[in-house]
């Protein structure tokens, strides 16, 4: 079935053709935020569904606390658009993408996720690089089976570990 309005957009602009209707956007944002503030909780919207610095920026004007970003490249471009609180929820590996978080952290407010001593070893390669500290949450496992420490005793473990290793903040704790 098509409807008034998507033949008017096919004919004007062709198809395919992304459409956003922002008062719907608008109204979307303002709930969950209402929502998240009637429990008392931080907003911090993930932006892998619609990575745009636009939205991002409208979600925080409402009044989220910052950003989730799944991937560094995603992070970095939210980073380049102004936003300035920045959670990266996936665990990062190797030299290449220490260099590019450090960089990143050297001008902006990023945490990082870590589930593994293997991933906070590495972790501190990046707050050397950037000169200043690196936030860092341990990824709990809620029963999902995900990704992230399964039991207390391997989050608080992960946490004294993270809170001892140099250039490294524990942040808390994360959950899916």
């Amino acid at each position: 079935m098509t409807t008034h309005l998507a033949a008017k957009i096919a004919r004007d602009y062709g198809t395919p053709a992304l459409v956003i209707d922002m008062d719907r956007v608008e109204r979307n944002i303002a709930r969950i935020q209402a929502a998240c503030e009637a429990a008392g909780v931080a907003n911090r919207p993930h932006i892998k569904t619609h990575k745009s610095p636009m939205l991002a920026k409208m979600q925080i004007v409402a009044g989220a606390r910052g950003i989730t970003c799944q991937k560094l490249g995603e992070a970095e471009v939210m980073a380049d658009a102004g936003i300035d609180d920045i959670l990266i929820s996936y665990n990062l590996l190797g030299d290449e993408k220490m260099a590019r978080l450090g960089a990143l952290r050297a001008r902006a407010n990023v945490t990082v996720a870590a589930d593994n001593p293997v991933v906070v070893a590495d972790l501190t390669k990046a707050a050397a690089a950037a000169r200043r500290s690196l936030p860092v949450v341990v990824e709990c496992d809620t029963g999902r089976k995900r990704a992230g420490v399964e039991t207390a005793a391997e989050a608080i473990a992960l946490a004294r570990t993270i809170s001892t290793s140099p250039g490294l903040t524990f942040a808390g704790f994360m959950l899916y």
